[in-house]
């Protein structure tokens, strides 16, 4: 039964690549959910199933890739049942995608106004784009004249905040944010994460957030699953988890955070 608070429950999914003796579970009966204007945090150690399972969400997994069962529930229906059109009506509009590496998620020929604009020519038709466009890159403290820039003329701190006023775009309903700042300097890392909270807070949006990094999930999330081996092995309140980790896994990755005071107990060392 779901939960009318939930915007997004995702119930039993499993995806596996391969067959036989070169079987693998990338997502082995995997549950999770989030309410609205909530920000949960899927960590786990690479290949853990954690970008899979968000990549699931909208059908972007490989087409090696077999869904062998569960649901995934977003707005009162499964997406597992949607077919590719009906998928692509959601995905950038209502559901939108924070990429780890935004130096490779922009089309180097195309200004970065003219790419935010493609976003707004086919999910928000009878707007005013270029004022849009300048509109979103004031939301992430970008100014307007950035719009005629290139990516190559942008460092990787600014294409970050020009890949959260693309996924901002369309105001949708879930964003999903997969290892954000995992290619910026510490510096910059900051202050996108500082953005993305003052984004939640101010719009009440709900947020998926995939990570390894403990810090991000101590400053940004209200719930946390961790994940091993493509299974969801400890769920709980940021605070729980980070304060009372239950599961053995859990306290490895918690163990190999480096910490300031070493003899200290508690907490999660350093936040970036």
């Amino acid at each position: 039964m779901t939960d009318s608070n939930n915007i997004l429950e995702v119930e039993h999914l499993s995806l596996h690549f391969g067959r036989g003796e070169g079987l693998v579970k990338a997502i082995d009966d995997v549950s999770f959910t989030v309410a609205k204007g909530e920000t949960v945090a899927l960590v786990g150690e690479s290949g853990s199933g954690k970008s899979m399972s968000a990549l699931s969400l909208t059908g972007l997994v490989p087409r090696v890739a077999r869904i062998e069962g569960g649901k995934v529930i977003f707005g009162g229906q499964d997406l597992l049942t949607l077919n590719e059109r009906e998928l692509r009506e959601i995905r950038g509009s209502r559901i939108s995608y924070i990429f780890q590496e935004p130096m490779v998620s922009f089309n180097p020929v195309f200004t970065i106004g003219w790419q935010i604009e493609e976003a707004l020519k086919l999910h928000r038709k009878g707007i005013e784009r270029k004022a849009e466009v300048e509109r979103l890159l004031d939301i992430v403290h970008l100014p307007s004249r950035l719009a005629e820039a290139y990516p190559h003329q942008m460092s990787g701190g600014q294409l970050q905040r020009c890949m959260i006023a693309m996924a901002l775009a369309c105001s949708p309903d879930l964003l999903v944010a997969d290892e954000p700042t995992t290619a910026l300097d510490v510096t910059v890392q900051r202050e996108i994460l500082n953005l993305l909270a003052e984004l939640s807070e101010k719009t009440g949006q709900s947020v998926l957030m995939i990570t390894h990094n403990f810090g991000i999930v101590a400053d940004l999330a209200d719930r946390v699953y961790v994940m091993q081996k493509g299974k969801v092995v400890e769920e709980g309140t940021t605070s729980q988890v980070l304060y009372d980790p239950q599961h053995q896994y859990t306290k490895q990755l918690m163990a190999a955070v480096p910490r300031l005071h070493p003899k200290e107990g508690g907490g999660v060392g350093p936040r970036i």
